[in-house]
């Protein structure tokens, strides 16, 4: 065991195995003597390294909060040669007791987001295998060529509804602030007829998210806070054809504000127009391909999107609202995520309104779910 954990330390970012010792395992005055005798220069002699074990363990009795150490360690033992001591605890300097209050999810976030082994969370990612809504959208499937001859409302009430959603870092050093980023994320969201084995249990609906965005980040100790901006383009489609087609291009911009157990943000979005679709009117053919095949998207999605989290001990809780206030359309949607067991999570959620899919976008539903949870916002 101590010749493995001298072997990671040397692997490790190019740190010293003597100063990651002192990082991974502080506190542990037996395992920074066993490691730096290990390691020694011959001409070390054993004073000098008692010394500086003895002085490491006093600096860390008084300078480092749990919290700090936590991240110290963690950070260590997922590292990739990309990261850099400095990084590592600049990162972790964030969580210190007088330095404004941090999302530890932020921080995590940079510790491992280039590491080639991990992929890092963009939105959140679950799955609910037990969803109910209460009047299924029925009309695209009844019109798009007799898709289900014979089936008067093949949608079923019940279904599988899950979302993954990923992101990598696309620079590696500062832009233009310290801290900033250019990324690339995808989020794909899923509805699954999974009960519904009368045609034959389809993903009925699956939405595809690629996105690129900016982000730069601002603690703040007269907010005791972290600032969150985000600047982005995204497009979003169901990867269909004709009649069941649905996308839309946006850019948007995100404001937020962050602490350790909460957090908000407000979004608007410009949609990038399309060109009208041109339909020859004849109902028995479907409208040509080219085209815009949701020109009045907006007028339920709304113009904006207002996120909000908040942690109170174990359990998280999060809302969503979305709104057009020239329609009256929009959305909503409550959720909580409590723990099972490892880094599982249950989940349960609630949505009321319009577009919780592109499908969906002009058709309002109410949905209860239940599920689990593998990243969440906090």
């Amino acid at each position: 065991m101590r010749h493995f954990r001298s072997v990671l330390a040397f692997k490790l970012t190019g740190v010293s195995a003597l100063t990651l010792a002192s990082v991974a395992f502080a506190g542990d005055y037996e395992e920074c003597l066993l490691t730096a005798v290990e390691h020694a220069a011959d001409s070390e002699s054993v004073a000098e390294i008692v010394k500086s074990c003895e002085a490491k363990k006093q600096l860390k009795d008084q300078s480092l909060e749990p919290s700090v150490r936590k991240c110290l360690l963690s950070g260590a033992l997922s590292a990739d040669q990309l990261l850099t001591a400095q990084t590592l605890k600049e990162s972790c300097d964030l969580l210190r007791k007088n330095e404004p209050e941090v999302p530890e999810r932020l921080v995590q976030e940079k510790l491992i987001e280039n590491n080639p082994y991990v992929l890092a969370a963009h939105k959140r990612n679950f799955i609910m295998p037990a969803t109910y809504v209460d009047e299924p959208n029925q009309a695209p499937y009844k019109s798009s060529q007799d898709l289900y001859p014979g089936i008067t409302d093949p949608i079923q009430h019940g279904e599988v509804k899950m979302q993954m959603s990923l992101k990598v870092p696309l620079t590696y050093n500062d832009i233009f602030f310290s801290s900033d980023a250019l990324y690339f994320g995808f989020t794909l969201k899923s509805f699954w007829q999974v009960y519904n084995h009368e045609i034959s249990a389809p993903f009925r609906e699956t939405n595809y998210n690629p996105e690129f965005f900016y982000d730069i980040t601002f603690p703040t100790k007269d907010l005791n806070g972290i600032i969150l901006t985000r600047y982005g383009l995204e497009h979003e489609s169901n990867g269909r054809s004709q009649l069941l087609s649905r996308s839309w291009n946006r850019a948007y911009v995100m404001l937020g504000y962050g602490q350790s157990n909460w957090g908000i943000s407000f979004r608007p979005w410009y949609r990038i127009p399309e060109e009208a679709k041109e339909d020859d009117g004849d109902p028995t053919t479907p409208p040509p391909a080219p085209g815009d095949d949701n020109p009045d998207i907006e007028t339920y999605m709304g113009h904006f999107e207002v996120v909000g989290a908040y942690k109170h001990g174990k359990l998280e809780y999060n809302a969503m609202i979305r709104q057009n206030f020239n329609s009256g359309y929009g959305a909503y949607e409550l959720s909580m995520s409590f723990p099972l067991w490892g880094r599982l999570r249950g989940y349960a959620e609630f949505f009321d309104g319009y577009g919780e899919s592109l499908i969906d976008y002009n058709h309002r539903i109410t949905r209860v779910g239940i599920g689990l949870l593998l990243t969440g916002i906090l």
